[in-house]
């Protein structure tokens, strides 16, 4: 046996050596929260660790990163001071390194002035550590929690974009590293305010323009409020950044009374206009009595808004037939249901509520009718026409449907459309938004109109990627789809594919009826995608009425792909011996219920004559141009 103070040399020998296998190799000094490269050495590293603790030693540790890589990144404390960067394996100190931890300089460029609520400008000078953040403190005092805040590290050259907060007063621009104010600019905010012109009264459900004066900080905008009070949840509303013009156009509510419209400002009212919403008035003169099956015209007076309707109902309230109105055209037509009877005329708003009603007594046809079938089995379109469709890319479109995000669906549906239903040729345009950048109104023409190339189409659709919390301007998509089809010498087909209502404070409806009064052969079919919203439903359908189209509502995946090549197709025409169009349908297919007689079908692939027995049916085909 080897003596014991041999032994012990021995030990303390190989400790020595073991020791003087470890070393770091780090800076001596670094700023607050700096992001260091720590080089190191050592005969093993498995469970390693790398830790920075104050110098002398305190409770807690300071800064730690496993070691995985050689170097290993770590980031110094915030406070400053002297530390030890040590390397630990199995909970022991194997090698150490002196390092000081100081403060870094920063500076900030901002505005002596500026508005109570106003986005504006600010360079920030510093370190840029991770999450490095410039935002607002009271004067010479601590950061606001709650106030606009913006990371310096998403800024290429050090300027960031504040929101001043909506009190007047004097602040301070901070720059925040952590917990730790490393720079301040003195920024004074003062009270703004706004002026608003209207005139005094609108009809209920009407619209009124507005114009206004006001300090445009992002997200203000114009709405409604109860008189001397609050904004109205769910009223009408617009932003004003999206009106150079400094007018906006609102809708009011049907319900008669004293309002204010009210421009908000950072969530406050900083200027008002009082507005009274009158009871609207409408008349409407239409025959005593009609034969069932014929057309006749309704005419109506007053005050008229989008998405009014003229309905026929019997006895019992039950709706047979009925028309959406047009503001801009004071006679609809409808074609006398079939039950013969005493029955009514109602004009009713768009939220229900029923301004007019006449009776009109529906006599039996001379001749016992028949049935007509009209299938389109092709869209019918030439080489002078074209398809142009606005596809909605925002945000709503990442939810799923069946477990597939509903961009999915409509990508997949849509390159069917061009590759298998469009003839090669036909015109072809697509209008996309949403899927360029988040909370913006950005609408896009990705396929300016050109002859379908389906290859080049198919490669722009799969392109497509919706973006989450971006908006949905619909109205402002329609306005520029006239400048994509002017060069069209043929027919129009304008389909709108949404999954949601207009976010972007546009008309769509106004924008619709300016595309119809070009005089041009043009139609807006609207496909409504998972939409759950009858009400919702009801106003596209409006809509589409107005455009001389359809809406087409689609709750999966085979819908919307049936829904979009019934929009496509070509409109026809059921007229009679007599040369009159006693029917029309722009979706592809229907079937109607007419006087026995001879009849042709008009549409764009041409003609189909047809006979319609008494009490009996016929079937007409429209047969594929592609």
């Amino acid at each position: 046996m080897k003596p014991l103070i041999t032994l012990v040399a021995l030990h303390l020998l190989a400790s020595f050596a073991m020791a003087e296998d470890y070393s770091l190799t780090a800076p001596d000094g670094v700023h607050s929260r700096e992001r260091i490269e720590v080089g190191w050495t050592a005969p093993e590293q498995d469970g390693a660790l790398l830790e920075i603790r104050a110098d002398p030693p305190a409770s807690g540790r300071a800064s730690y990163a496993y070691v995985r890589n050689n170097p290993q990144a770590i980031e110094a404390p915030e406070p400053p001071g002297d530390y030890r960067l040590l390397f630990i394996v199995d909970r022991e100190v194997r090698a150490s390194h002196a390092l000081t931890v100081y403060l870094p300089e920063a500076s900030l460029e901002a505005p002596e002035r500026v508005g109570a609520g106003e986005t504006f400008e600010v360079r920030g000078d510093g370190p840029e550590n991770r999450g490095d953040t410039l935002t607002f403190a009271a004067r010479g005092g601590a950061r606001i929690r709650g106030a606009s805040y913006a990371y310096l590290g998403n800024s290429e050259d050090g300027t960031v974009r504040l929101t001043a907060p909506v009190d007047a007063g004097e602040y301070d621009v901070i720059y925040l590293s952590g917990s730790t104010i490393l720079a301040r600019a003195p920024v004074a905010v003062h009270t703004v305010t706004a002026t608003l012109t209207a005139p005094a009264q609108v009809h209920a459900g009407g619209q009124v323009r507005v114009r206004w004066e006001g300090p445009r900080n992002d997200q203000d905008y114009i709405g409604f409020a109860q008189r001397d009070g609050d904004p109205i949840r769910g009223a009408s509303y617009s932003y004003v950044a999206n009106h150079p013009d400094n007018r906006v156009v609102l809708t009011a509510r049907e319900q008669p009374g004293p309002l204010d419209l009210v421009y908000v400002s950072g969530g406050r009212v900083i200027g008002r206009t009082p507005v009274e919403i009158v009871e609207a008035q409408v008349a409407i003169d239409a025959p005593e009595e009609v034969v069932a099956l014929d057309r006749f015209e309704i005419h109506w007076s007053g005050m008229a808004n989008s998405g009014d309707q003229i309905r026929l109902v019997d006895g019992a309230g039950s709706q047979l037939a009925y028309r959406y109105v047009d503001p801009q055209d004071p006679v609809a037509e409808m074609t006398a249901p079939e039950p013969p009877g005493t029955h009514h005329l109602v004009y009713v708003t768009r939220e229900g509520r029923e301004l007019a009603r006449r009776p009109i007594r529906i006599l039996p046809p001379p001749r016992e009718p028949g049935e007509l079938r009209v299938v389109q089995t092709g869209s019918g379109l030439a080489a002078q026409d074209a398809v142009a469709v606005i596809f909605d890319a925002s945000g709503s479109m990442l939810q799923r449907l069946n477990g597939q995000r509903r961009v999915e669906i409509a990508r997949r549906t849509l390159t069917d459309l061009v590759s298998e239903t469009l003839p090669q040729g036909t015109g072809f345009a697509l209008r996309v938004f949403g899927h360029k950048e988040p909370g913006a109104c950005r609408t896009d023409l990705e396929y300016p109109l050109a002859p379908l190339d389906r290859q080049r189409a198919e490669a722009v659709i799969a392109g497509i990627e919706a973006m989450n919390l971006a908006r949905t301007p619909l109205a402002r998509s329609i306005e520029l789809s006239a400048g994509d089809l002017a060069e069209v010498e043929g027919q129009r087909i304008l389909v709108v594919l949404t999954d949601g209502e207009e976010t972007c404070d546009g008309d769509p409806a106004a924008a619709i009826r300016a595309l119809r009064e070009r005089g041009w052969d043009v139609r807006v079919n609207i496909v409504g995608f998972a939409i759950d919203d009858e009400a919702l439903r009801q106003t596209f359908s409006a809509w589409a009425s107005l455009g001389g189209g359809a809406y087409f509502n689609a709750g999966d995946a085979d819908e919307l792909g049936a829904a979009l090549v019934a929009a496509v197709t070509t409109e026809f025409r059921v007229v009679n011996a007599d040369g009159e169009t006693v029917a029309r349908s722009s979706e592809g297919e229907g079937v109607f219920t007419l006087p026995a007689g001879d009849y042709r079908i008009v549409w764009g692939g041409g003609e189909e004559a047809v006979s319609l027995p008494a009490g009996g049916s016929a079937t007409a085909t429209l047969a594929a141009r592609n």
